[in-house]
């Protein structure tokens, strides 16, 4: 296959976001991705990069797949089938490339930059988690409107054993002070959930969903300026379940704290606002204040998010 900087030459500068991942039998890995801008082309050289522009190395088009077509000389952005491309690449890849990352043009476009808030946040996680120095991370692409961007920089998921823990960044300040409050970080707070993996029939659907429904969630702060702290209940307006695929019994939210607790940014506090997904009965019980949400998470001690009970 001949090699084609194409990139280096030209003006435009292409990226595309990593969805999903599919491993082959031959050990290559075809990532599925939505073309955001610019053009993708067979032969091109991209850049991997995380949602900071680190983890920074070159891989090479190897083949370009599209649906009902095929394999296809190259996707633009804007095309019908830019948000559904399956990118295969030459090199070997296999742990080093995750869903919400990117493959952008040009390096010198992608230099990394300085995100002391976010660092803040990770390094409680890590300290949590220490042998998960790179978790699942879904980065401002997994909206929560078709086609738009969410309002979150990231959603990293860890693995919690029984469940996965989610956190978001881009409710606080992430990489320079902006507001007036030197005591607190942005709007204050990140949110944090934890999945129960018991009874998930599809857990990466169930994931993604999760990072849907943060974005939704986060829009209500960042769209409104609603502040969320532990003691509230959050009715999403909906009798049908939040799961992907609206069976559970599950349709809003208690918040509490975080167990991790409150992060000290460089920026300000962070609280880790702990979203636990409760029945409708529960949210009438609240509504009527027959129960209290504080009342209801001492109930649901373990703090999981079960779309089994």
């Amino acid at each position: 296959m001949e090699f084609q900087d194409r990139n280096a030459g030209e003006e435009e500068f292409s990226q595309a976001i990593i969805e999903n991942l599919f491993l082959l039998k031959d050990g290559s890995v075809v990532m599925g991705c939505h073309v955001v801008c610019g053009t993708v082309h067979r032969g091109d050289r991209f850049y991997y990069v995380d949602c900071v522009g680190r983890e920074c190395f070159a891989v090479t088009v190897a083949d370009i797949a599209v649906p009902k077509v095929g394999s296809v000389e190259k996707v633009s952005a804007g095309e019908e089938n830019a948000r559904q491309a399956a990118i295969k690449v030459a090199e070997r890849v296999i742990g080093k490339v995750h869903p919400g990352h990117m493959l952008q043009s040009e390096p010198e476009e992608v230099i990394y930059k300085e995100a002391p808030g976010w660092n803040a946040i990770t390094e409680c996680f890590e300290k949590r988690y220490p042998d998960q120095k790179i978790p699942a991370h879904f980065g401002c692409y997994a909206s929560y409107k078709p086609d738009e961007m969410g309002p979150l920089d990231g959603i990293s998921v860890y693995n919690g054993g029984d469940y996965f823990h989610f956190v978001t960044y881009g409710l606080s300040e992430l990489y320079e002070k902006q507001n007036g409050n030197p005591e607190r970080s942005g709007y204050g707070f990140e949110l944090t959930l934890k999945l129960k993996k018991e009874g998930l029939e599809n857990p990466a659907l169930e994931v993604r969903h999760i990072c849907s429904l943060l974005q939704m969630i986060a829009g209500i702060t960042v769209n409104n300026g609603h502040q969320f702290t532990p003691g509230q209940f959050l009715a999403m307006g909906q009798q049908r379940g939040l799961d992907a695929a609206s069976k559970s019994a599950i349709t809003g939210f208690i918040t509490k704290e975080d167990d991790i607790g409150t992060v000290e940014s460089p920026f300000g506090k962070v609280q880790l606002v702990q979203l636990i997904g409760v029945k409708a009965e529960e949210i009438e019980q609240m509504k009527n204040k027959t129960m209290t949400p504080a009342q209801l998470a001492e109930i649901l001690k373990d703090g999981l998010t079960d779309y089994k009970r």
